[in-house]
């Protein structure tokens, strides 16, 4: 299987040839076009900091996907630096993935799947700082994985940012839910692999993180490295 064609998009058209049939009227040849496919480019030339600021604090809604992202960081205290060293894989929870609410706990964002005080957060300061952090340093991994370098179907682990330890409890007063129990995750690594299948028409081959998270849009190309984006709260507990 060729990864590479899962995220360049190639339109195939195939040529039209008139033809002559037995008592059909004869047709005149179509003239001959040349098709050049066409690529989608992945390519955002400029870092993840930078690209992430400006789909997070831009003037329309298409343009502020990442602002709870954003605001998470900056509440967080994490050197904005992170974001622009190199060979580095990135990912990015968009506003769902961090505030979404739901009968269906399995299908909630951040907020709801870390409770305080048995209730949902509503706002990054209901949060300790240290939490928050971790759980973002945890979205940025050592190394570049995407479509163009996972190897097919083998789960690979990889390496995060987040300190080994920090992952190992909870604070006071914080909780998971029962769709997403806490697993001590003392060396703060994750799963990641390319699925062998299209789990629906609009999800071809996805990369899936912790056996539990099919990211929304991958292989986006910084020039520091590669981003993943995510719609749904993504996990800290490792599969076996």
């Amino acid at each position: 299987m060729n990864l590479n064609k899962i995220i360049v998009g190639f339109i195939v058209v195939g040529s039209i040839s008139a033809v002559s049939l037995t008592s059909c009227k004869k047709l005149s040849l179509q003239k001959d076009y040349d098709r050049v496919p066409d690529t989608v480019d992945t390519h955002v030339y400029m870092n993840a900091w930078d690209y992430l600021k400006k789909r997070a604090t831009g003037a329309t809604a298409n343009d502020q996907i990442w602002k709870s992202f954003y605001d998470a960081i900056v509440y967080s205290g994490i050197d904005s630096a992170e974001y622009t060293k190199p060979g580095r894989t990135f990912i990015f929870p968009n506003t769902e993935a961090l505030t979404r609410t739901n009968a269906n706990l399995s299908d909630v964002g951040f907020f709801s799947a870390y409770q305080v005080n048995n209730k949902n957060g509503t706002k990054w300061s209901d949060y300790p700082k240290d939490l928050v952090k971790n759980y973002l340093l945890y979205l940025i991994i050592e190394g570049v994985y995407n479509h163009y370098t996972l190897p097919p179907i083998n789960t690979v682990e990889v390496q995060t940012l987040a300190p080994q330890g920090s992952l190992t409890s909870l604070p006071a007063g914080i909780t998971r839910t029962s769709a997403w129990p806490f697993v001590p995750n003392p060396k703060s690594t994750m799963k990641m692999k390319v699925l062998n299948s299209s789990p629906s028409n609009t999800s071809d081959y996805p990369i899936v993180l912790n056996e539990s998270r099919n990211v929304r849009t991958s292989s986006i190309q910084a020039t520091n490295g590669t981003i993943h984006a995510i719609d749904r709260f993504l996990t800290t507990t490792v599969p076996d």
